[in-house]
């Protein structure tokens, strides 16, 4: 039944009927052998010097056997740290939802950047080994080969060849060598083959991806998305929201960023209010091209950075992150035994200190102090260093009007003898009429309705302050 059950998922979230690759546009990778796994982005940790240099031990061992095995077995690190397989049959991974840019026209191979979560695989992979000799790796795009014999549904090969773009003298173009993305029980990894099943993967169209609220607040549900890609408001996915200022004792003043069938702009951090908090409901519908960090041959040592911008006008103080991953160290080997880098690559909530959306103490929407180790990939925040309450205007009682007992927004006599009633119901332990308000009865706020507050309110209609003047 479970089974079943992921199937029909899968096949709801991707709703057109040939899932296919056709031409640049949004999709998602979902592997054939291990069939509930998607691609994801995750990092962008990608280096060639530590490929050559480290793990190879420089361009002459690169060009060994002994050396290439070692390059690629670091790069095969470096790829399993950057891309991660997921479950998600709810479609709520944004690192899933990739956009795959084609670059050529070939009648049966593709070449094609993917790009996802501000970065790209092409730019992943670009980048210099700064030796002796000087290499360039740059325009290696991710060829995406139909599997023949498939039928309706056809599967996928991806590969990538890690391959010198600059010649040096008696070297050629140094290459690690062709390789094929491949599922390995659950990661991402690079092999020689391309006729396993783990090699093979159904290509997604996405007509829309789901959001998950986390708050529910005065009958509407809430929660925050940063994506690298501008999407439109669907279904009961009602407002997307910035935040435009902190006031004094901690109420945000927010600002309106799209309604339901409007846009959110690229790289644009919001709080988004739903009517629903089933995510197969809130629907988001990617529109554009994403904003990315382009290839830049020149990185060396540093890993390519994704992108921060935002295609966003207006004010706000949300922030947001493409990656939250701690995977650690993560070690290869060298010609002298192992060597490690650095995998991590998450916001500390407390440095500075980061709120997010919650509960406030106070039983109020607001945002509240993050705890834990990590910020989670694709949701908001915002940094404060106040002592306040932050609580956001949305889901609250619109105030109360002292003395407006009957509700009609205006005081009068009819005001008083709605106050009356409420007095007279009180002494005969009776139920109070539901159209007439205790709260703007009780004109003193002592918790009761009695004479003083009749006399308060009689005061406001005469014009003055104490009636017994």
């Amino acid at each position: 039944m479970r089974k079943h059950l992921t199937a029909v998922l899968l096949a709801l979230c991707c709703l057109p009927a040939a899932a296919q690759l056709s031409g640049t546009g949004f999709y998602r990778f979902r592997n054939a052998d291990r069939q509930a796994e998607y691609i994801s982005l995750a990092n962008d940790k990608f280096n060639y010097t530590t490929c050559i240099s480290t793990a190879c031990g420089g361009l002459r061992q690169a060009l060994t056997d002994g050396g290439k095995a070692r390059g690629l077995e670091c790069a095969g690190r470096y790829l399993e740290t950057d891309i991660h397989m997921v479950e998600d049959a709810d479609c709520i991974n944004v690192g899933s939802v990739v956009y795959a840019d084609k670059k050529n026209n070939n009648p049966r191979d593709y070449d094609y950047n993917l790009i996802a979560q501000g970065t790209s695989l092409l730019t992943l992979t670009t980048g210099t080994y700064p030796g002796s000799y000087k290499l360039e790796f740059k325009d290696r795009y991710v060829t995406i080969d139909a599997v023949e014999g498939t039928g309706g549904a056809p599967l996928y090969t991806a590969k990538i060849e890690l391959k010198s773009s600059t010649s040096v003298i008696l070297y050629g173009q140094p290459s690690l060598g062709i390789r094929y993305l491949v599922d390995d029980g659950g990661t991402l990894a690079i092999n020689e083959e391309n006729t396993l099943q783990s090699a093979w993967w159904y290509v997604e169209p996405v007509e829309y991806f789901n959001v998950r609220p986390e708050v529910e607040y005065g009958g509407k549900f809430y929660t925050t998305m940063y994506a690298s890609f501008a999407f439109t408001l669907s279904d009961n996915v009602l407002a997307a929201y910035a935040v435009t200022g902190i006031g004094d004792d901690g109420r945000l003043a927010t600002e309106l960023v799209a309604a339901n069938g409007e846009t959110v702009p690229a790289g644009t951090p919001v709080l988004l209010e739903c009517a629903s908090g089933e995510a197969a409901d809130c629907h988001l519908i990617p529109v554009g091209a994403p904003l990315f960090t382009a290839p830049d041959v020149s990185v060396t040592s540093d890993a390519p950075a994704a992108s921060t911008a935002t295609n966003y006008e207006g004010t706000n103080l949300l922030r947001g992150s493409y990656f939250s991953n701690e995977d650690g160290k993560m070690t290869f080997t060298t010609q002298s035994g192992t060597s490690s880098f650095t995998a991590d690559n998450y916001v500390k909530p407390t440095d500075p200190q980061k709120y997010v959306l919650g509960i406030t103490p106070s039983g109020r929407l607001g945002l509240v102090a993050a705890e834990g180790t990590a910020m989670p990939a694709n949701k908001a925040w915002l940094e404060y260093d106040g002592e306040a309450e932050l609580l956001l205007p949305f889901g609250e009682q619109a105030p109360v009007m002292a003395g407006d007992v009957n509700g009609d927004e205006r005081l009068s006599i009819a005001d008083v003898a709605a106050m009356v009633s409420i007095i007279v119901a009180d002494a005969n332990a009776a139920d109070v009429p539901e159209q007439l308000n205790r709260q703007a009865a009780d004109m003193n706020g002592d918790g009761r309705v009695d004479q003083t507050d009749i006399q308060a309110l009689t005061g406001l209609l005469l014009g003055v302050s104490d009636v017994s003047e």
